[in-house]
């Protein structure tokens, strides 16, 4: 790896200021940029693969990280420390931004996700390695979060500083990924049975993540609000089948044009892990006894929170086959 870039975060005249406030003040002894609410962005300095490394400090909750790979500033990759919930599960969080909105609702789990001490009141340095497909996500010298395959395409792009709530920024420094060795993490996956793919009305087909979410945010703007998803099957022969599913923010259920399950799941906190409004597998289910032949499933799924829109849902049953999408 060779130097691309070192920075001291002691002023704003290179800095490209995507965000509600950012000021140089003394923290912790230290010279540092405060940053408030959205990115600051070093534009000269693109890079595909590379190792990016800052010292970042917080007073109280906070989400500071690094974004890379930045296509625009509505869509990049995105990684930051928790450090109000140190040492959970989500301590350590990658958080892909489509069309301007978090996805972390989407994106979680050992794939997305890794428990890690990370303080509070004073400094501590973060890095992220990406290369190709994987990026490797780290506080001091812990072990790091490996995201075993980013969402984005892989083009260069700018990097930055990105914040949601104050955080203070210090002695950046970015190399090329030549040799960079990002090692191995948990791949995504999917349960049995998951739909891969829905015919969105307006748009077409959206295929799935390969942890069998439809990221909504992907293909369609936030501002949109509601969408209908379609998929059709047929039944060789009589028989229950049930739907297992897990979505976010709003979900009502049709089958064959009847109202099978109706309701919201949005983020609540930080009591447990069910108050984050994961859209998980397995969080409902309906049973239905259905008769040969032809039948239509259909989502309307509205956003309420910009933290991830989106749904999964399994379908078990004998005799169930799946229509190509197709055909919605």
């Amino acid at each position: 790896m060779s130097l691309l870039l070192e920075h001291p975060l002691t002023h704003l005249g290179d800095l490209e200021v995507r965000a509600a406030q950012a000021d140089i003040v003394n923290w912790q002894g230290r010279e540092a940029l405060r940053l408030e609410d959205g990115l600051v962005l070093f534009p000269s300095h693109p890079a595909r693969d590379a190792r990016i490394e800052v010292l970042i400090g917080t007073e109280g909750s906070a989400y500071p990280g690094l974004a890379f790979r930045v296509a625009d500033t509505l869509n990049y990759e995105l990684a930051y420390a928790v450090p109000h919930v140190s040492d959970q599960w989500d301590a350590l969080q990658y958080d892909p931004v489509f069309h301007g909105s978090n996805t972390w609702q989407l994106y979680h789990g050992p794939s997305y996700q890794r428990a890690a001490p990370v303080p509070t009141g004073h400094w501590f340095r973060f890095r992220v390695d990406f290369c190709g497909d994987r990026a490797a996500v780290s506080v001091d010298e812990q072990p790091p979060l490996v995201v075993e395959r980013l969402a984005h395409p892989a083009p260069a792009g700018p990097f930055g500083l990105w914040t949601f709530r104050p955080a203070y920024f210090c002695d950046l420094r970015a190399s090329t990924g030549d040799g960079l060795d990002v090692p191995r993490g948990v791949k995504p996956g999917a349960p049995e049975g998951t739909v891969e793919a829905w015919f969105v009305e307006g748009f077409g087909v959206a295929t799935c993540e390969l942890n069998g979410v439809l990221n909504l945010n992907r293909y369609l703007p936030a501002a949109l609000g509601e969408v209908r998803l379609l998929r059709h099957f047929e039944m060789v022969e009589a028989g229950e089948v049930t739907l297992e599913f897990g979505f976010s923010d709003a979900l009502s259920l049709e089958l064959d044009g009847q109202v099978v399950y109706s309701g919201e799941h949005t983020f609540k906190g930080f009591a447990d892990r069910a108050a984050r409004g994961y859209a998980e597998p397995g969080m409902q289910s309906v049973q239905q006894v259905l008769s040969p032949g032809p039948h239509s499933l259909t989502a309307v799924l509205r956003m309420t929170e910009p933290f991830g829109w989106g749904l999964t849902l399994a379908a078990r049953g004998a005799g169930l086959r799946w229509l190509p999408v197709e055909l919605g």
